[in-house]
């Protein structure tokens, strides 16, 4: 069983609170924390996070769960979709009365964390929160000034996926993690050339340089950072153009998967729609594919390393973290709960895959076989020499650059703007956004 036992006075109550409070006030690690908090204590957190029903029935599942270890812990429990999920957090934020244990999204972290909203659960290690299992790459994507205010629920890492019965179709091999830069821009060649006479025509690839999270990749390739610690961009408007550059030849030449048809797809897009062969995303979002393509058949390998390159640098990107708040008045309470939710191979056989990759070994063997689990913790299991960074904090306002980037990618594509005229706005966009 799970369970850890905890006592909990209220003098140490009161002790809790206030260390907390002199850890918002300081903007440090706050006072060390090592209290014990007993199981048949009476305590009430709420909860909140987003999702469909779906995600809510699983969690539903896990609070129940949790209570068979704690009995007399009542969690409050709150969902709603992500659209409305956010309006409610930053008003509570505002407030400083956020729920006990709040759901976060890796490009928000950053942003409630610098206005000391989180609790920093680091101080917990030795009592509460030790986190068996977990590797330090995981943990270190939640962690903002040495405090860690994140615990990742689940994890994915960047991939190249590829539909095998397209490449069947045309009779092409299947890519291999082997690649470098150069062997891409040939394979999109070679299936752009053999699905040239089909109806719809098959494309090897929409632009692998096409959205923020390839040049994150990129960035960590070449051993360079992607934003500074204060936020703004590590990189220039110059390494924008040459990034952009690499793909041009493919682009100005009809290689890849015409900007005017993924347009008219859109959300859908060329490889969930069986018209490229592959596609570069998070490993998790492997069952989104074969669940729109319409095919199991989906293999994933290790995206291209960079022309020249020996090795290859991945890092864990957390699908979602668990966060406590520093205005909580039952923060033992609700770090036994993280501690559940994120350690229990019991939770992670509820969710199996749907948060993505359960962060603890135990967690991944408790997850049922199906064609898409099998595939992510597959692609994991094969790259895990390779997963040897953190993945980058991203600052407040990375969503809206995200978007700016995947505006500007549109309009390079259809021909309106070049690769400086792209960094130019880029940058502007930053500033405004970033204080960059």
């Amino acid at each position: 069983m799970h369970r850890r036992t905890i006592r909990i006075t209220a003098a140490a109550a009161v002790g809790i609170i206030g260390s907390v409070a002199l850890s918002a006030c300081s903007g440090g690690g706050g006072a060390s924390i090592d209290t014990e908090f007993d199981a048949d204590s009476t305590a009430e957190i709420s909860f909140s996070w987003w999702g469909n029903d779906d995600r809510a029935d699983r969690f539903e599942q896990a609070i129940d769960l949790f209570n068979e270890e704690y009995p007399n812990v009542e969690v409050v429990r709150n969902f709603t979709s992500w659209g409305d999920y956010w309006t409610a957090r930053n008003t509570e934020a505002a407030g400083r009365s956020l729920p006990d244990v709040v759901m976060m999204d890796a490009g928000y972290l950053a942003e409630y964390a610098d206005k000391g909203l989180f609790f920093d659960m680091s101080t917990l290690r030795d009592s509460l929160l030790p986190l068996d299992g977990f590797d330090d790459a995981v943990l270190g994507s939640g962690q903002i000034d040495d405090q860690l205010v994140g615990i990742p629920l689940g994890t994915n890492a960047w991939s190249m996926m590829y539909n095998k019965d397209v490449l069947d179709k045309l009779g092409i091999d299947y890519p291999t993690g082997d690649m470098d830069a150069d062997d891409l821009d040939a394979y999109i060649r070679e299936v752009t050339a053999a699905g040239g006479s089909l109806d719809p025509k098959i494309y090897g690839a929409d632009d692998p340089h096409g959205g923020l999270p390839s040049f994150i990749y990129y960035r960590m390739q070449t051993g360079d950072r992607v934003f500074d610690d204060d936020g703004g961009p590590a990189f220039t408007e110059q390494d924008v153009i040459d990034y952009l550059d690499e793909t041009a030849d493919l682009r100005d030449s009809g290689q890849l998967y015409p900007v005017e048809r993924s347009v008219a797809l859109d959300p859908v897009g060329g490889f969930l729609s069986g018209e490229t062969a592959l596609w570069f995303n998070f490993s998790t979002t492997v069952a989104q594919a074969m669940s729109d393509a319409g095919t199991d058949n989906i293999g994933l390998v290790a995206p291209p390393k960079v022309n020249g390159a020996d090795t290859r640098v991945l890092a864990p990107k957390p699908s979602m973290l668990l966060s406590i708040a520093q205005n909580s008045e039952q923060p033992a309470a609700a770090a036994a709960f993280v501690e559940f939710m994120a350690t229990s191979p019991e939770v992670s056989k509820i969710f199996g895959t749907s948060l993505g990759a359960p962060p603890t070994a135990d967690g991944r063997a408790a997850v049922a076989s199906s064609p898409s689990s099998d595939a992510d913790l597959g692609y994991l299991e094969s790259v895990q020499d390779e997963l040897t960074a953190s993945y980058p904090i991203l600052p407040p306002g990375y969503g809206t650059i995200e978007a700016k980037w995947g505006e500007l990618q549109e309009q390079l594509r259809y021909g309106d703007i070049t690769p400086e005229q792209f960094a130019t706005e880029l940058f502007s966009e930053m500033s405004l956004s970033l204080g960059a």
